[in-house]
């Protein structure tokens, strides 16, 4: 029924007031309710223990003075921290502030080797900007932004007991290196207009705070995990979130090493025409070596400067070349090294 047909049938009895209000809740498209209450708990194995971590090394680093955020006094607390430097293979490094209540560093340094290979398995969009661990005892819930990631440990316990560990450091890390970025961009604004509804209650009532990290562990699930999850749980949030999904899509986020890139894929590209500097950022195997080729057509190749060692999961190299003509192709080709 048309606002319009409501308005003729019922305006010869009704007060004015009562018609406009009919008109106006006639006419608002109303959202179904959203299918989840919040989204770490709709799969345990959208990311596991078994999945491959980039965590490559911990080292301690004695105690130091560190602002940290407790949620046990839900406040700021300053403390001697036992500090530890966590390393990845994507050269990612991250501090690991662990609270002086665990005594002395060897039960410090056990929690700091419990969380930094979990994070690891995080896919590099959402380590980009974590900066630092926070790690208390508590049974409290986790957290992100800051540059952070909070851990309470006790919580921990009971995330890992119901196998969600990793996906609960997916939502927090979106909080970290997404919310900046995407919350409120006109594009996942429009999403978010376009679709029928939110994925979770927590999402519809926070849709600033929470929509992106509700939604981007769903997005990882049917995108990337789709041989893990039920058919009906496919069905569920593609229905429930088509634009949001195709927003997340567009963004062609770094998943290393939730997905491995195939070898050789060019990441960055970059040509400094002032200084004819050329550098790139491509996918690359230990104990292998690289060669930069330029061709003007694609059919006669030359190799730029000299063969370059890999980086390990990720290679950078820069190098002076001048292509000359309106055209330059380049290739990277690998060879084992001796």
């Amino acid at each position: 029924m048309q606002p319009a047909d409501i308005f003729l049938r019922i305006r010869a009895g009704l007060p004015f007031g009562l018609i406009i209000a009919v008109i106006l809740t006639a006419s608002i498209p109303l959202m179904a309710a959203p299918p989840f209450s919040g989204t770490i708990f709709i799969d345990p194995d959208i990311l596991t223990e078994d999945d491959p971590t980039c965590f490559d090394t911990l080292t301690e680093s004695g105690r130091g003075e560190r602002q940290m955020f407790d949620r046990r006094t839900n406040g700021w607390v300053t403390h001697n921290a036992f500090l530890f430097t966590a390393t990845y293979d994507d050269g990612k490094s991250i501090e690991i502030q662990v609270n002086p209540e665990f005594k002395d560093s060897a039960a410090a340094g056990a929690e700091a080797a419990r969380f930094a290979p979990v994070i690891g398995r995080l896919p590099a969009a959402l380590r980009r900007d974590v900066r630092t661990v926070w790690i208390h005892k508590g049974n409290n819930p986790f957290g992100g932004g800051n540059n952070n990631l909070l851990i309470h440990t006790e919580q921990a316990d009971r995330y890992i007991a119901d196998g969600i560990l990793e996906e609960t450091f997916i939502h927090e890390a979106c909080h970290t290196s997404l919310d900046a970025d995407y919350a409120r961009a006109p594009g996942w604004v429009a999403a978010q207009q376009a679709d029928p509804e939110f994925i979770s209650t927590y999402a519809r009532d926070n849709p600033q705070r929470e929509d992106i990290a509700e939604s981007f562990l769903p997005w990882v699930a049917v995108r990337h995990r789709a041989d893990r999850i039920p058919d009906s749980l496919m069905t569920t949030i593609t229905k429930a979130i088509p634009a949001r999904l195709q927003f997340f899509d567009d963004q062609k986020f770094d998943l290393y090493p939730m997905v491995q890139e195939k070898e050789m894929t060019i990441r960055e590209f970059s040509l400094n025409a002032e200084s004819s500097t050329l550098e790139l950022n491509w996918a690359s195997l230990p104990a292998m070596k690289y060669q930069l080729q330029f061709s003007p057509d694609l059919i006669t190749w030359k190799q730029v400067g000299e063969p370059v060692p890999s980086g390990g999961p990720r290679t950078t190299h820069a190098a002076h070349h001048v292509p000359g003509g309106n055209e330059a192709f380049y290739r990277i080709i690998r060879f084992e090294s001796p």
